[in-house]
């Protein structure tokens, strides 16, 4: 009877412990326009293209960049899990190449939808989204290729 009240103790503890059970969320990817033409980036390129460093696609196609707002719960995971850095690092990247003349800070759209919708419509564009299916008419997906 004692090892049955322990294991059921052990189980509730556990669950306090560990908090709620989430739901999987939808994997986070990199949106591009159709006319940009390059399908596979490293890590690296992913990182300069979002912090402004490259400004011009190899088909010499200027870079518009779309993110959310940084309070965004998808901004931070992309930030965290896609460029591998803080938001606020983000923004203080973008601040010092708007600051200095050699860039321009990414357009800041209100939600997904909005996100996509730019990137569809802009030449040259680049974002993110985690929707679920095909991406939309006039985008695909990039494709991340081996960490360095």
């Amino acid at each position: 009877m004692q090892s049955g009240i322990s294991r059921a103790l052990l189980f509730i503890l556990f669950v306090l412990v560990s908090g709620p059970i989430k739901a999987a969320e939808a994997a986070i990817h990199i949106l591009a326009n159709e006319s940009v033409n390059t399908h596979t980036l490293s890590p690296a390129q992913v990182r300069l293209i979002f912090a402004g460093r490259t400004q011009f696609w190899p088909n010499g196609e200027r870079v518009k960049v779309f993110v959310l707002k940084a309070s965004e719960p998808i901004h931070t995971e992309f930030c965290r899990n896609v460029l591998q850095i803080y938001p606020y690092q983000l923004e203080r990247i973008w601040q010092r190449i708007t600051y200095s003349g050699q860039g321009d800070a990414p357009v800041i759209v209100n939600s997904i939808e909005d996100m996509v919708a730019k990137v569809a419509a802009t030449p040259g564009s680049i974002g993110y989204y985690n929707l679920d299916g095909a991406p939309p008419e006039g985008t695909y997906i990039l494709n991340i290729g081996e960490r360095e």
